[in-house]
């Protein structure tokens, strides 16, 4: 009896386990992209160091784009336009194998459905890139990933929490002691400017950080993760690709004056983002702003795909533990 409950616990945990994502990005497509956007962008003076894409239209002045990423992937252009693309001065691309003594700079590619207006400065292109094809059918399918990411955003809103929440005047901190995923939730009239911002998990564990209300801003926030202030962080300790903020309800949200420590998502959500960075996946409806994308793209592992209900699950158990206790019987 014993030893079918252990076997039985054990296929429990399997099922469990494999719904958790370990190779391909729970995000999607996205999870490959600094900044996903459903709709339009509209963005200057600043830089995505990771690649971009967008379902709408893309309007950038002095703007760099993959700076930051290792090497090409066919499957992910470099810059995805679903509209149109207005562009006055930037560059699309990398320097590889930077560890070589001797980089070397490869041009991104620029994938566009609608048309492209590139400025010119002084008889040649004021942006530079690989190669730009437009009128083009597009790698991907903006509406099914927008589609994907709203159901999933709802889902993980969903889970129960896991961890501990306090909220003190001016310090928000999260605590958990799951050694794989904690999950903690928040209103956005929990998180308004001037706060400092506590993670408290596991080395390795993924946080999700849900967050309902309409509206919500990230103002002036100081993030710490054990203790560690990521101000500070010379080493690159803080987990910045395992942290997911879930924005489930949002459709408005302002991001200035803050370095954001993990992704974003959402994914109903007009996103104006000025004065800061952050260090991780942006996936919005829509961008506007000087707001800097740095390429630590999310990491974590979160479910995919609904798990039995606890009563199914408790009811699926009961029967094979009576089934179970029923043999015992007949043997005896």
């Amino acid at each position: 009896m014993n030893k079918f409950i252990r076997r039985f616990s054990l296929v429990l945990l399997g099922l469990l386990a494999a719904a958790i994502s370990a190779s391909a990005s729970p995000l999607g497509t996205a999870g490959y992209y600094n900044e996903f956007i459903f709709g339009d962008i509209y963005q200057s003076g600043t830089d995505s160091q990771g690649r971009v894409a967008a379902g709408g239209s893309v309007d950038y002045s002095n703007m760099s784009v993959a700076s930051e990423i290792q090497a090409k992937d066919p499957r992910y252009p470099e810059l995805v336009v679903g509209g149109n693309l207005s562009w006055t001065n930037g560059s699309v691309g990398y320097f590889a194998d930077i560890n070589s003594g001797s980089p070397e700079y490869k041009k991104g590619d620029i994938v566009v459905g609608g048309n492209a207006t590139i400025a010119q400065n002084n008889g040649g292109s004021s942006v530079a890139y690989g190669s730009l094809t437009t009128g083009a059918s597009l790698p991907f399918n903006f509406e099914a990933e927008q589609s994907y990411l709203q159901g999933m955003s709802t889902f993980w809103a969903g889970l129960g929490t896991t961890g501990r929440t306090q909220i003190k005047p001016g310090e928000i901190y999260l605590t958990g002691n799951n050694p794989n995923l904690n999950i903690f939730t928040l209103s956005s009239a929990d998180i308004v400017q001037n706060i400092g911002f506590h993670i408290n998990v596991p080395v390795g564990a993924t946080t999700l950080v849900n967050i309902s209300g309409d509206v919500a801003q990230m103002k002036n926030f100081g993030f710490y993760f054990n203790q560690l202030d990521a101000n500070y962080d010379t080493q690159g300790l803080f987990p910045d690709s395992l942290i997911l903020y879930n924005f489930f309800e949002a459709t408005a949200l302002t991001i200035a004056g803050i370095e954001v420590h993990g992704s974003i998502l959402a994914p109903w959500a007009d996103v104006r983002f000025s004065n800061g960075h952050i260090e991780g996946n942006l996936i919005a409806d829509s961008l506007y702003g000087t707001g800097e994308a740095h390429n630590e793209l999310f990491n974590g592992r979160l479910p995919v795909r609904p798990v039995p209900e606890p009563a199914t699950v408790l009811l699926l158990g009961g029967g094979l533990i009576g089934v179970a206790a029923f043999r015992g019987r007949k043997k005896a």
